[in-house]
């Protein structure tokens, strides 16, 4: 059994994030794997036993959902949720609660659509199959006020935690783990990221409802947390 990911060489940390979160997985297989380049396309492939087809299948189907729903809608998002009264730091942090409040119904749309398909190839799937998604994620810029104070920041992330499942999340230095400490990885998706908000996207990005920190955060992270996670988080 062959599986084929591919994309646009500019992608290629779709396709090392896909390929990192599957590793572990082809490793336990037995699958063999390979990254090529032809031209300016980069491509994942990987061989495993039948027996293992549709259970490596799915996972890489939801991987190739979460690129989409997370960087593609980044993508979208930087390019027109530019509204006035936000800093720099607080405008990134709108776009990753855009991406956050919707990431889980777009995840499934997109992994739905995935079925059947025999080669990946991610960029040509959203520019040409997914035009309901784009004018849905066009309509959400809509919605967005042309002036964006950071006590609307504040309502929003509210109300995203407000309707949280729960979820705990650990904080260890500049990394980010789920409750099963397992290392959390989806803010790798989205380009020229500052670093020292990667670990604010992560927050976001995971849908937290508590977060726990072991030792002190950067100082950026902590006051985001004090903010926005008031009630919510705890400093071991």
């Amino acid at each position: 059994m062959e599986i084929i990911i591919s994309e646009k060489e500019s992608n290629a940390r779709y396709i090392a994030y896909i390929y990192t979160s599957l590793m572990p997985i082809l490793e336990a297989c037995g699958a063999k794997s390979s990254v090529s380049f032809d031209g300016d396309r980069i491509s994942l492939r990987f061989d495993a036993d039948e027996r293992y087809a549709p259970y490596l299948r799915r996972i890489a189907e939801e991987k190739v959902a979460e690129v989409i729903a997370v960087g593609y809608k980044y993508e979208l998002f930087r390019a027109f949720v530019k509204p006035a009264g936000l800093g720099k730091n607080d405008h990134e942090i709108l776009l990753a609660a855009l991406i956050s409040a919707d990431f889980a119904d777009d995840k499934r749309y997109v992994f739905m659509h995935l079925k059947g398909m025999k080669i990946y190839c991610i960029d040509g799937f959203f520019n040409f199959r997914l035009s309901a998604l784009k004018e849905k994620w066009k309509g959400v810029v809509g919605c967005v006020p042309p002036v964006f104070t950071r006590e609307k920041l504040t309502s929003f992330m509210g109300y995203l935690l407000a309707g949280d499942g729960g979820r705990k999340v650990i904080v260890r230095g500049s990394e980010i783990f789920d409750g099963k400490y397992r290392k959390l990885r989806r803010a790798t998706l989205i380009e020229e990221g500052i670093s020292e908000l990667n670990g604010i996207r992560e927050i976001i990005l995971s849908g937290a409802g508590a977060v726990e920190c072991v030792g002190l955060p950067p100082p950026c992270q902590e006051e985001f947390l004090r903010r926005y996670f008031a009630g919510r988080v705890s400093f071991l």
